[in-house]
């Protein structure tokens, strides 16, 4: 079936024109000024056509925790937030840390309505198994502990694992904060159940001191190495340093919406449901990362949509698993930074779309380009919109985003050429 989305403004060649897209099967087959007629048309007047995001970091929560996520409720709210395509994390129940794991998730996620693969989670075993897994983008590794018990920091196997990701060309991606400095912290702030004091148990210095020790393991080893959700300033500082030096060319990092729209004074009104790792920060962490997002430092944001259930948020702190939803706030909320002229588009769709097909060797993604994959969002940058609760698809049914008008709608979604919306 062909399928034209005509008289719109689509990004191609890094600025938006008035051009006309035919998509044949999966894939975009034409982009002219002139108008196509086809058996199927979506009128786009008065509209943007984005590449779809590529989200690559998600928890769809699959096997095991079904209760708070599964691929249907994810992929159902990844399409309405712009996402065609995500990466999901190997934190699992079992955990994704085997061959046979990663098959049995693949199963699992089939009939999934976005793209999707799968990181598999690094452990003090499974390095030779990680070597024989065939094209495999991205290996986890949990230098500090989060949800799940998967935590990998021994510098030897990690030198080992960049030593494979030289040799097979895939991404370490790192959750970085140090163990010991977090541990230490938590003893030290014992019995406090404020959610704030979260900050001060994953401080800043947890983080900055993984970063450093990731960094001159990889300028030693090689291979490509991707640091996610950074979270404070130091740490941002630290990858803009040694991006600068020979072996920063295969560094990369990302930042999520929570790190760049909020800060330490969300958790006075919304307590645990900004509880996540690492923790959200001060005024001055926010205003660095969204610095160097706008900079480019930032490569990329992904969300770290980790829904948990109302009720598992509403214990005390101590007992508050971490973890925000995100992925139908992810775009909406750049989108409407656009608007604001915060940002510019450009470098929106950059981070969100072409810069993570390129991390993550999606080779048909991140791009309108003939040949390329027909996953594009379409979007109305005139109307607005309000986040609200009750309205989400996650099955988590929150937001620290709630009740906030956002200048930008997601109109229609398509994914290998299917249209959603």
């Amino acid at each position: 079936m062909s399928l034209a989305l005509n008289n719109g403004k689509a990004f191609v060649n890094g600025k938006l024109s008035m051009l006309n897209i035919l998509i044949e099967g999966k894939k975009i087959s034409g982009i002219s000024k002139k108008r196509f007629g086809t058996e199927k048309e979506i009128d786009c007047n008065g509209k943007i056509i984005l590449p779809g995001a590529i989200d690559a970091h998600v928890h769809f929560r699959c096997p095991g925790f079904e209760h708070k996520e599964d691929w249907f409720s994810g992929s159902l709210a990844a399409l309405h937030g712009g996402i065609t395509t995500v990466m999901d994390m190997p934190n699992t129940k079992p955990a994704t840390d085997s061959r046979p794991a990663l098959e049995e998730k693949r199963a699992i996620a089939k009939d999934a309505m976005v793209n999707k693969d799968f990181f598999v989670a690094a452990t003090n075993e499974n390095l030779q198994e990680i070597a024989f897994i065939p094209d495999l983008r991205g290996v986890k590794v949990y230098y500090g502990s989060t949800t799940g018990n998967i935590l990998f920091n021994d510098s030897a196997k990690l030198a080992e694992l960049f030593r494979l990701s030289k040799k097979n060309g895939f991404v370490v991606v790192v959750h970085a904060e140090d163990e010991e400095t977090i541990s230490r912290n938590a003893k030290k702030f014992a019995g406090i159940e404020d959610a704030s004091v979260h900050e001060k148990i994953r401080s800043e210095e947890a983080e900055a001191r993984a970063i450093a020790k990731l960094i001159e393991l990889h300028k030693k080893n090689g291979g490509k190495l991707h640091i996610a959700h950074v979270s404070s300033r130091k740490g941002i500082q630290l990858i803009a340093r040694a991006k600068k030096t020979k072996s920063g060319k295969n560094l990369t990092c990302e930042a999520t919406p929570n790190h760049l729209f909020l800060d330490s004074s969300a958790y006075k009104k919304l307590g645990n449901l900004v509880k996540c790792n690492p923790s959200i920060k001060g005024a001055v962490h926010r205003k660095a990362l969204w610095k160097a997002f706008v900079k480019g430092t930032i490569d990329i944001v992904a969300t770290d949509h980790a829904p948990h259930t109302q009720e598992e948020k509403a214990k005390k702190y101590s007992e508050a698993p971490s973890g925000i939803p995100g992925v139908e706030t992810m775009f909406p909320l750049l989108l409407d930074a656009v608007s604001r002229k915060k940002i510019p588009l450009k470098r929106v769709v950059k981070a969100v779309s072409e810069k993570p097909a390129q991390i993550f060797n999606w080779k048909t993604k991140g791009l309108i380009k003939k040949g390329f994959d027909a996953d594009l969002v379409i979007i109305d940058m005139k109307k607005a919109f309000t986040v609200k609760n009750e309205e989400l698809f996650t099955k988590a049914k929150y937001s620290p985003f709630n009740g906030q008008r956002l200048k930008c709608f997601i109109a229609q979604t398509i994914v290998g050429g299917q249209p959603y919306g």
